[in-house]
């Protein structure tokens, strides 16, 4: 283990692509980052694809900022590791080469043509168990049927199949494989057993596949070899450099949250929320909602997401925070450090306005149904109510997840590790505290799905005999937060109005 031998994340967010560089006792050298489109210019509403050209471009473009930035020597990189955002699909050659686009997570068509028949028996379980509307949503937001109806009759002749994760490993080293830590999409896997589907699942004929499209998976932390020459000229890496496989951006993130520990909790407040456990023993929040794949080996991350969490409050600037915006502009604060000191002045439960975060639906959770609510308007209120009830409301949401995730686990939380954009907000981090009534704690380190990937690195580099002795060394705690009684009582009662809010008007949007 050497002091001066570091680990190159790259991380592939929604926002941008950033190459993280950090010590093998998980100290941060050096960052550089480069702003993402998520959609190339001229496509249909809603739609969300990329060039794979683009992607890779962006890691290369991520590594010589680097490299032009902070006066780094290639040879004090000893390995590569990559976190990508999850459910991003594309079609591959046997080479890895693109061969179509990336359709990314937040494209939000939907199948609108005729869907394939599928055999009888399969049809007839789904209506016996009520899950044909259920199905039916699964095949029509899947993207892999999504490629299917934009490029006809590619998906058939495509020789693979896979993530955006794999298809970036396989750019970057020239073996076409992906990790099993990454498979989070509308994918026939078998989560329970962390494999691809047997051949005999509905799975298969729902969503189209064949399990010769599927790509191989290895386990995270492992080396796969090196990064290519062509990828060390274009970035400034020195040939032979190890690559190793880690896993998706919530995996990683997670995981370096402490998700796994006893007791321990992973909240992200990022673009998508989510709220985490981790556990080597399969169980599913919500039933059929699987739990996804943890970094070590056989394990498992039970969650709750919200897909638009404090990506809310970017929204809300957007559409009616332009003046906010110039103000914080004027003041020389971000635009979101200056709604933190606007909605400090704003009592606990933004004076009766209540807002449900279900911006984006799922098949099983919030449901195809699911739509935003605000309620609760009254003349004195203001954006700056907006803002504190978008926060409350997606926190609420989660704790709620939270509790039914820990009751499924038959555990107790004691601690809860904050990351992600607003976790460092310290009014967001004592709303937290609050909120779910648990103490809130973050890392040093921001980058948290960076910080779990240099984490696979340490241990394929042999630095550390495993994942857990790692994060024991790597994560290292800053703020503490505990929960305020008077707080936490007054959130105990608006939560419970919060809770009967959706069901009061989820009827309604069943017809639309």
């Amino acid at each position: 283990m050497s002091e001066t031998s570091y680990y190159l994340a790259l991380d592939y967010g929604t926002q941008s692509t950033r190459a993280l560089v950090f010590d093998c006792r998980g100290n941060p050298i050096a960052v550089a980052a480069v702003a993402n489109e998520n959609c190339k210019a001229g496509q249909a509403a809603k739609a969300a694809v990329q060039d794979g050209d683009y992607c890779y471009g962006q890691l290369v473009a991520a590594c010589r900022k680097l490299f032009a930035e902070h006066g780094l020597r290639p040879e004090q990189i000893v390995a590569v590791t990559l976190t990508t955002q999850r459910a991003c699909t594309l079609l591959m050659d046997n080479r890895g080469k693109a061969k179509s686009d990336v359709f990314m997570w937040s494209d939000r068509r939907m199948v609108e043509g005729m869907l394939s028949p599928m055999s009888w028996f399969y049809r007839f379980g789904f209506w016996v168990s009520g899950m044909t509307g259920r199905i039916d949503y699964l095949r029509r937001a899947a993207k892999i049927n999504l490629i299917r109806e934009v490029f006809p009759g590619k998906v058939d002749a495509s020789d693979k199949i896979g993530l955006l994760s794999g298809y970036l490993l396989s750019r970057l080293g020239g073996k076409l494989l992906d990790s099993r830590a990454s498979q989070v999409a509308y994918l026939p896997f078998d989560y329970p057993n962390q494999t691809f589907a047997a051949r005999r699942s509905w799975r298969w004929q729902a969503l189209g596949c064949k399990p010769s499209q599927m790509l191989p998976l290895i386990d995270a932390a492992r080396q796969i070899g090196t990064v290519t020459d062509g990828f060390a000229e274009l970035t400034g890496l020195k040939p032979g450099t190890a690559l190793v496989s880690a896993g998706a951006d919530k995996a990683c993130e997670a995981y370096a949250n402490g998700a796994g520990e006893p007791g321990v909790l992973s909240l992200s407040l990022g673009s998508a929320a989510t709220v985490t456990l981790g556990t080597h023993r399969y169980f599913e929040v919500f039933r059929y909602a699987p739990a996804f794949p943890g970094l070590e080996p056989g394990s498992f991350m039970p969650e709750v997401q919200l897909e638009r969490g404090f990506w809310l409050l970017s929204w809300a600037l957007d559409e009616f925070g332009a003046s906010d915006r110039a103000e914080a502009s004027t003041l020389g604060l971000t635009p979101e450090a200056y709604v933190m000191k606007a909605i400090a002045a704003i009592p606990p439960g933004a004076d009766g306005l209540m807002l449900c975060p279900y911006w984006a639906q799922g098949v099983i959770y919030p449901g195809p149904e699911a739509s935003g609510i605000v309620a609760g308007f009254r003349p004195e209120h203001t954006r700056a109510h907006l803002y504190r009830a978008l926060i409350e409301g997606v926190l609420m949401t989660l704790a709620r997840g939270a509790r039914q995730l820990v009751a499924k686990s038959g555990g107790s939380v004691r601690l809860i590790r904050v990351s992600g954009g607003g976790s460092q907000s310290d009014l967001v981090m004592q709303l937290a505290a609050d909120i779910f009534n648990c103490t809130t704690e973050r890392l040093t380190v921001r980058e948290g799905s960076g910080l779990g990937a240099a984490m696979c690195a340490a241990v394929a580099m042999g630095d550390y005999p495993d994942l857990a002795s790692a994060r024991q060394n790597m994560a290292k705690s800053a703020s503490r937060f505990e929960p305020e009684p008077a707080n936490v009582a007054c959130y105990r009662q608006l939560s419970q109005r919060h809770q009967r809010l959706y069901p009061a008007v989820k009827s309604l949007f069943k017809t639309r």
